[in-house]
């Protein structure tokens, strides 16, 4: 039996699907089996699987009616005979060391439910400066306090990186099609229910940027789904039983969330402030800050002021203040 699978849903990735093979059998940790799912292909995705099974054993396809990525995990996860399950994308790269390294990580690390790596994308070319900038800021964050205060900003820990013990999976009941991103909503829940959190300092996975990407055309990647996702992270977390809450922010983000938080039955206190006040020595929270308070601000220094001033004067991240963005 494996001590360890690979997850590997396709969906019309025929031009990148050799590759992406190629780096998983080029891998130098070889107690592995791969289970590809063939989530409704048209473009020979499904044939191009079941030649590369025919030469590799450790390879096993599941061809069904396109039903999405959710799905697709599911399915290969039922069949998933390792403690451990990778996830691995059929259009990106893994470096030859990284199961070596995650799996020897977490057989080290009796506490960590699961580990990651930091990332890079490629091509170049089609890596925009706001991808660049999610990349520098997913690759800073390397402990689990780190991930866990910033995953309402967004998924701390890139989906296609992650090796999970089965336990945790089991525990959490897989992934869900709830019409939102299936990675940050098995994040959030695996949080929840107290997984431990890790990344890799080493580069060990190559994100392909590509018109085609889910990312870039699955509806449920969209801005207002995310805004759901977090709010139903919110009201069963810090925002749980809430009628009222207080909100810090500016411009058209602060408006954006007044009106998220009151589709959710909760009244903002609205703040418009992009600075927190002036300090002064032993002074507690201002009177005019209502708690549980959700803070939006999308940039890694105003969350680093905002978090030391409120932490400064006694108050506790994730229970009487939250980020979001």
């Amino acid at each position: 039996m494996p001590s360890l699978s690979v997850l590997l849903p396709v969906r019309d990735a025929e031009p990148w699907l050799a590759s992406s093979l190629h780096s998983l059998w080029r891998q130098t940790f070889r107690d592995f089996e791969v289970i590809a799912v063939d989530d409704g292909s048209r473009d020979g995705s499904g044939e191009a699987l079941d030649r590369a099974a025919a030469r590799e054993p450790r390879l096993t396809v599941i061809h069904t009616p396109p039903r999405g990525l959710p799905a697709a995990l599911n399915t290969a996860l039922a069949l998933a005979r390792g403690a451990f399950v990778a996830r691995h994308d059929a259009d990106d790269l893994s470096h030859r060391e990284r199961f070596r390294l995650q799996h020897a990580f977490l057989a080290g690390h009796p506490r960590a439910g699961v580990v990651g790596c930091r990332l890079r994308m490629f091509p170049a070319r089609a890596v925009t400066v706001g991808l660049a900038r999610w990349m520098h800021w997913h690759n800073a964050l390397l402990d689990h306090d780190a991930m866990r205060r910033e995953a309402l900003i967004d998924s701390p820990l890139a989906h296609g990186t992650a090796l999970v013990r089965r336990a945790w999976l089991d525990r959490v009941r897989g992934w869900r099609e709830r019409g939102w991103a299936e990675d940050l909503d098995l994040w959030l829940r695996l949080f929840e229910a107290g997984a431990r959190f890790a990344k890799l300092p080493e580069t060990l996975y190559g994100w392909r940027q590509h018109p085609g990407s889910s990312t870039r055309r699955d509806p449920r990647y969209a801005r207002e789904r995310f805004l759901a996702l977090k709010l139903a992270a919110l009201q069963r977390g810090p925002l749980r039983g809430c009628r009222g809450a207080g909100l810090i922010g500016v411009g058209q983000s602060l408006a954006v969330w007044k009106r998220v938080l009151r589709a959710g039955g909760i009244e903002p206190h609205a703040i418009e402030r992009g600075r927190p006040w002036p300090r002064s020595r032993h002074a507690g929270p201002p009177g005019e800050l209502r708690t549980p308070c959700v803070l939006v601000f999308g940039a890694v220094p105003a969350r680093d002021r905002w978090r030391d001033a409120l932490t400064s004067c006694g108050m506790t991240e994730g229970t009487d203040f939250v980020f979001v963005a």
